[in-house]
């Protein structure tokens, strides 16, 4: 018999958290419509620094990427928890990971290849090649059918590690560009599924002795100068996924006081070596964590008034796979067609493009939700009843 919870799983405004990660994450790549060369001719006074600062803080918004990871290992350490007190076979677990992320995958990279494959055929190739690096996209023949597999299965960012000729760059060959991040995701619901499959009633000591030595191999590899040789696998962020789950230890878990305040102590040392070593992933990654922990007990209240006030960032969160999945492109796209508009001056671009492409991208989010992943994650006994909860909304009740 597993002791009960000291408090519910649920964590209600995750849903808000998930809206604010992908709006960053939206930003971050509509901000490229600015790009260094701006800074080209532009004199060392203020106007430079305001361009520099501009442009730094739209490169922050990259903090969304480790927000994503660290909910995800709340979500998922939910998942696995809820799994084995409820005595369902870890291959569940394993199929309901595999249900909410592959099928609306696979829609978004068929629909990119068609959308590509168009563009190539009308000779408007520019539209996805005369971007900053971040976002040029790559035409469907250029990759090999090896690399196809890779991008299908999401392994490409680890494949060529393991079997193939190639060996992937960082993101290079994932051609939806974005998925990247969902590779890794893939690796980690796995690695779980195996120890809660070998351990279900020490899962969260064998998830801890997983962790110190998946971060121990780590802090090897970068020592040995060897990070590049496991580039696109799991230990590479493996603990921005452990700090979720650490999190939700100390939330639910966790009894005694030390046991609360080691991993509080935890999470702001992994803070404080992001910001000493400058891994801006790894500081966002503590610094959110212990927000969420910081939160906990305003959650009710914070969950209401983000339905009531802030809705549409509350429904971006239910939407976030969806928005995740479908906009770069859009951004891509968007930011080329205002280019050919003659929207080039740097302060038009940042308060009139980056917005604009950032609404359009975050519709076409929305548009793919419902078309999309709300049709496949809703039950047909269920369609003409009420709607399910979102896969983001049921991840985090899970």
């Amino acid at each position: 018999m597993l002791p009960p919870l000291t408090r519910p799983s649920r964590y209600r405004s995750l849903d808000l958290w998930r809206g604010v990660a992908c709006l960053s994450v939206v930003i971050y790549h509509a901000g490229f419509a600015l790009e260094l060369t701006d800074l080209d001719g532009v004199g060392a006074g203020p106007a430079r620094w305001m361009r520099l600062a501009c442009m730094g803080a739209l490169r922050m918004m990259y903090v969304g990427v480790p927000i994503f990871f660290v909910i995800s290992g709340y979500c998922i350490a939910a998942s696995a928890d809820s799994t084995r007190r409820k005595g369902d076979s870890p291959w569940t677990f394993l199929k309901r990971r595999f249900w909410r992320i592959y099928p609306p995958y696979w829609a978004s990279l068929v629909g990119l290849i068609a959308l590509v494959a168009i563009l190539d055929a009308t000779g408007l190739t520019r539209f996805y090649t005369t971007v900053a690096h971040q976002l040029t996209l790559r035409s469907p023949a250029d990759l090999s059918w090896i690399q196809w597999l890779g991008n299908f299965t999401l392994t490409e960012t680890w494949r060529g590690n393991v079997w193939g000729m190639e060996r992937p760059g960082w993101g290079e060959d994932v051609f939806t560009r974005v998925a990247w991040t969902l590779c890794y995701e893939e690796q980690f619901y796995f690695l779980c599924f195996l120890v809660l499959a070998i351990a279900p009633r020490r899962l969260y000591r064998a998830l801890g002795l997983v962790s110190v030595l998946i971060v121990g191999y780590r802090v090897w590899a970068w020592r040995a100068g060897w990070l590049d040789r496991i580039d696109g696998a799991f230990p590479v962020y493996w603990h921005e996924f452990a700090a979720g789950m650490a999190v939700y230890w100390r939330l639910t878990v966790a009894r005694s006081a030390l046991a609360k305040r080691a991993v509080e102590a935890m999470l702001v040392a992994m803070f404080g070596i992001g910001l000493l070593w400058g891994l801006r992933s790894t500081a966002g990654a503590g610094a959110f964590s212990l927000i969420l922990i910081a939160l906990r007990r305003w959650d009710n209240p914070l969950a209401d008034a983000s339905s009531h006030f802030l809705r549409g960032l509350h429904a971006c969160g239910e939407r976030c796979y969806s928005i995740y999945l479908v906009h770069l492109p859009v951004c891509t796209l968007t930011i080329v067609a205002f280019r050919e508009l003659h929207l080039t001056g740097f302060w038009t671009r940042a308060f009139l493009v980056v917005p604009l492409v950032s609404l359009a991208a975050t519709a076409a989010g929305w548009l793919f939700f419902d078309l999309v992943e709300r049709r496949v994650h809703t039950p047909k006994s269920a369609s003409h009843t009420q709607p399910s909860p979102s896969p983001a909304t049921e991840l985090a009740l899970s």
